[in-house]
């Protein structure tokens, strides 16, 4: 039986409202997107949909051994297991609750589904003039063998507020899981955001992961993504400037090794002038892995005074690794300054050679010349702790004793 047939039964087990069955009904028309979908043109769906995943997610208890493991050592958590909030910390200035219902008006197939299906997941309300000192680390634990589990998140930061966010989401059932992930945020006027995800999952582990980010005048947002393993992960993050003087930045970092796939989807839509945007995302493929990129900026007529930057970098160090990467820029103003760019190669054999003539062994040698095309994404992170886990990971990944940190 087909994942398509369990949801059906799924939903006539449920006994949805009306309006979520209206929304499913139109999933099930549409179905799961194909290659033949220009957004997924390079993303076959195939086998992340093929298996029978269990709907029914078990009740589940963590030690606080295992959400130590996977934490930061944030002080300030969110802890869900197998869709169960477990744990919000108290903040002044700041509610937290779990998954609330709310209809966002779905731009996608997967976005559908979500909305029709989701249960589980957060709401974080930010009073106005507030600054949340320390940043909240929200973490997804799963331990419900081949689940398919759907979150649905909200935020809304009020004006003149300040908040930093680190999400895992970390299965472990060793089992082959999906997660459909969608998370809507609110950045009022003169607001500043950064969400940090850290997509570091098991090696069966499938995630589809989208994001709306609705700025107002003078606010600036922040997401930074990275990748360090998992079967399948596609990000959809979508950022759409409704006042002037907003700012978006995007930074990606894509480590991938084995069979590993990562696609990362990227749209700006400046749609008031004045504003700004800089999106830079690094790949390094290993093994047989692949990644691709899809990035678009669109400058509406009357969206003068625009600054656009985009940068997406690769590197294949492995002769069966591979990239398909698509900048994109559609521009109906005239006054604009945007600019995008993309680069595919391997580690300067150069500087490989000299370092390897200075005595460094050759593991060493690549690790290095790997941080350094890296560096510029992880260096500006800045949450000491973010920023450490990630020269960790790139070292392990490397196979390498180094310490990136020093």
């Amino acid at each position: 039986m087909g994942l398509i047939d369990n949801l059906v039964k799924y939903v006539q087990h449920q006994n949805l409202p009306e309006n979520k069955r209206a929304v499913f009904d139109a999933f099930i028309k549409k179905g799961f997107p194909t290659t033949k979908d220009e957004e997924w043109k390079y993303t076959s769906l195939k086998k992340v949909v093929k298996p029978d995943y269990n709907l029914f997610p078990k009740q589940s208890m963590i030690d606080n051994s295992v959400i130590n493991k996977y934490s930061l050592g944030i002080k300030d958590k969110i802890v869900f297991v197998d869709g169960n909030l477990i744990y919000s910390p108290e903040i002044n200035g700041v509610k937290i609750t779990g998954f609330s219902d709310f209809d966002f008006g779905n731009t996608d197939v997967i976005s559908e589904l979500n909305s029709a299906l989701a249960e589980s997941g957060f709401t974080i309300t930010v009073e106005k003039d507030t600054v949340v000192e320390n940043p909240i680390e929200i973490l997804f634990f799963n331990f419900t063998k081949n689940s398919f589990s759907q979150y649905r998140n909200r935020i809304n930061v009020g004006e003149n507020s300040k908040i930093k966010i680190i999400e895992i989401i970390q299965d472990l059932s060793e089992s082959t899981t999906l997660v459909n992930h969608f998370t809507h945020v609110s950045c009022n006027k003169n607001t500043n955001v950064e969400y940090n995800k850290i997509q570091n999952n098991s090696k069966d582990s499938s995630l589809i992961d989208s994001m709306y980010i609705f700025q107002k005048q003078d606010s600036v947002c922040e997401v930074n993504t990275l990748i360090f393993g998992g079967r399948f992960i596609r990000n959809n993050l979508n950022f759409e400037q409704n006042g002037s003087n907003c700012e978006s930045n995007m930074n990606g970092i894509s480590l991938l090794d084995g069979n590993q796939f990562a696609d990362n989807h990227t749209f700006v839509d400046h749609k008031i002038a004045h504003c700004r945007s800089n999106e830079m995302y690094k790949g390094i493929y290993l093994g047989n892995s692949k990644g691709v990129f899809n990035g678009k900026i669109m400058v509406r007529q009357d969206a003068q005074k625009i600054d656009a930057f985009q940068s997406n970098n690769n590197l294949l160090l492995s002769d069966n690794s591979t990239i398909d990467s698509k900048p994109q820029l559609e521009i109906y103003a005239d006054d604009v300054k945007c600019s995008h760019g993309c680069t595919i190669g391997q580690l300067d054999e150069e500087a490989l050679f000299y370092m390897r003539s200075r005595g460094i062994g050759v593991s060493e040698a690549k690790a290095v010349l790997t941080y350094a095309f890296a560096s510029e994404v992880i260096e500006n992170l800045s949450i000491p702790e973010l920023k450490n886990l990630s020269q960790r990971l790139l070292a392990q990944k490397l196979n390498v004793d180094l310490n990136f940190s020093l």
